[in-house]
């Protein structure tokens, strides 16, 4: 089967600063992104992706898939921020028509005609779904805004912990370590815990990836998923709902957190009900509020519009690349763009723009050619390089706010 994975430009306006970098289907929630889990459930099938066309070579680059295709074959068209189930595209296939989530459109089964007509129409970026089309109701669920993969983490981490062998230990665990329902707990083959740590199932899987170091003393609670070549500091306190990409450096306390990928929060501190971008360093001792004092919902903008969340726990969301300095502290729902640098003494602003430098709650331009060199920097001490793509991109974004 063909699968079309399309994102639009208006889910992507919704979760920002994640997704002024990335593709939708690249947001982590839950074990996978939505991209990875798709992957799973059909491995033999072709996929090709949609895009932005400011994302379009990084996404080629990272991904190497057909990407923004002129033409198109019967196939499934699919919203990248869907939960799909193998029954939901089982029934998609086999019935055709579209499905929908909250009222709006989330996928079909089309034609290559019928496909080809709506690409040339303006596609999945630029247009609603084609009018002539039969609507068929859907329970599916679906991600509008980041605090939204923040409530769902822990779901999809428990559902995509059919994925795994779950009671197998294949990692090295030292004597002392203590395992609570071993049953609901995975340890990858490569991956080490050490003396003195727990790992909690009781409340929910605990999945450890290859080549995850767990340091003694760590006390790990489900649902979480570490991804591979993550570090568990000493003593780190990591409490349920939380799932965090490969290459992580994670320490103090954290709960109900996303980390896309290749961040480190090694030190003290609290991070709650937070969205942390990739290559993010937060300093010693940065704390964030997840709760406010007169146990109001929490509003966070997005967009320069100011959204109630209807939640009472909102964290951080904070883009790719983006740093705070040692004693920070952010405010519920403080959102920070890609690129930033945050120096504060009390809470610096709650809508932080991206390539800002924040001294004191004052912003000031971040120079774009010192970022790239930080970036670099950053990239390689991991064995990686930043790419000619990648650079483009974040130009883009530097311009759009700063020129």
């Amino acid at each position: 089967m063909n699968i079309y994975l399309y994102e639009t430009r208006t889910s992507a306006e919704k979760l920002a600063p994640i997704a002024l970098t990335r593709p939708l289907f690249d947001l982590r929630c839950g074990a996978f992104t939505f991209l990875e889990r798709l992957n799973r459930l059909r491995p033999d099938d072709s996929i090709s992706l949609f895009v932005r066309e400011e994302q379009e070579a990084v996404t080629k680059e990272r991904f190497g898939l057909t990407v923004n295709p002129e033409t198109v074959e019967d196939g499934l068209w699919l919203n990248s921020t869907v939960f799909w189930t193998e029954p939901s595209l089982n029934l998609l296939e086999s019935k055709g028509g579209i499905f929908t989530s909250d009222g709006a459109f989330v996928g079909a089964h089309f034609s290559s005609e019928k496909g080809q007509k709506w690409l040339e129409a303006g596609g999945p970026l630029n247009t609603s779904c084609p009018e002539d089309i039969g609507e068929e109701k859907n329970g599916l669920k679906s991600i509008i805004y980041l605090w939204d993969c923040i409530n769902e983490n822990g779901h999809a981490i428990k559902a995509d912990a059919a994925h795994f062998p779950m009671g197998e230990v294949k990692g090295d665990i030292d004597d002392g370590t203590h395992l609570l329902n071993q049953d609901n707990i995975y340890v990858a083959e490569g991956a080490r815990v050490k003396a003195g740590a727990i790992l909690d199932g009781e409340s929910g899987p605990v999945i450890i990836s290859e080549k995850v170091t767990v340091q003694p003393g760590a006390y790990l609670e489900g649902p979480l998923y570490i991804g591979n070549g993550s570090l568990i500091k000493a003593g780190a306190k990591i409490f349920g709902e939380t799932a965090m990409g490969p290459g992580c450096k994670v320490g103090g306390e954290v709960a109900e957190t996303i980390f896309q990928s290749w961040s480190n929060k090694q030190h003290d501190g609290f991070l709650g009900h937070s969205y942390v971008g990739e290559w993010v360093n937060l300093g010693a001792g940065t704390n964030n509020s997840d709760l406010k004092n007169n146990y109001s919902t929490v509003k966070v903008t997005v967009g320069g519009t100011q959204v109630d969340t209807e939640s009472l726990f909102v964290g951080l969301f904070m883009g790719d690349y983006a740093k705070s300095a040692i004693g920070t502290q952010f405010n519920t729902g403080t959102t920070v763009g890609p690129a930033c640098n945050v120096v504060a003494t009390g809470f610096p602003p709650k809508e932080i723009l991206p390539f800002s430098w924040v001294m004191n709650r004052e912003l000031q331009k971040y120079d774009f050619q010192k970022f790239i060199e930080t970036a670099k920097a950053a990239k390689g001490r991991r064995d990686q390089s930043f790419s000619a793509a990648e650079e483009s991109l974040f130009f883009q974004l530097w311009e759009k706010h700063w020129k």
